[in-house]
């Protein structure tokens, strides 16, 4: 009978131990939340990128590159969700991109809120160039931005201008179009 007693009591201790040790070895997640302007910045970032094309040839070629400036959540984000996705038959590259205005070649560029001091030369440096250039401050399509992310009612939205998306080569689908807050022509 002590055996049984023993054993009952050694079960209910394991039973009640249990918890603790699962818990202890599943990784514990953050306690900050989730960034969710990231991650909706970054399924927009790759559906923009789906839905324009680009005029120069060249751009047909090699990695889809996406470069971030600024905003390291949006860039992890991309990394995680987009990094083995293809734009066409391009692979997606992401680069995280220094904090400066000379901005290598690339096809998207998202400049986060902390650098807008860098946009004015920025702008000036791809102004010829095919990068189709996003940002998320009021007033960035009339400085040169082709989208721009908005809130609006406290959802995330984007405006898109028509006119610098064809002084970049780029064009813009119908679908981007219907689907943007507001469209500048």
């Amino acid at each position: 009978m002590p055996r049984t007693a023993r054993g009952y009591r050694s079960t209910v201790w394991r039973l009640l131990l249990l918890p603790l040790f699962v818990c202890a070895a599943v990784p514990q997640q953050r306690d900050a939340e989730k960034d969710t302007t990231a991650i909706l910045q970054a399924n927009y970032l790759y559906n923009i990128a789906k839905l324009v094309e680009w005029k120069d040839a060249s751009m047909r070629n090699g990695n889809f590159i996406i470069g971030v400036i600024g905003s390291a959540n949006l860039y992890q984000e991309l990394i995680k969700q987009y990094s083995t996705r293809t734009i066409g038959k391009q692979p997606i590259e992401v680069r995280k991109l220094p904090r400066t205005a000379d901005v290598e070649r690339c096809h998207l560029l998202f400049v986060g809120q902390s650098d807008l001091s860098l946009l004015p030369d920025i702008y000036k440096n791809l102004a010829k160039s095919p990068t189709l250039v996003v940002t998320e401050y009021e007033g960035a399509l009339d400085d040169g931005a082709v989208v721009n992310f908005v809130r609006v009612n406290n959802l995330l939205k984007y405006e898109l201008s028509l006119a610098n998306a064809t002084k970049h080569g780029v064009v813009v689908g119908l679908t981007l179009r219907n689907l943007a807050h507001r469209v500048e022509e």
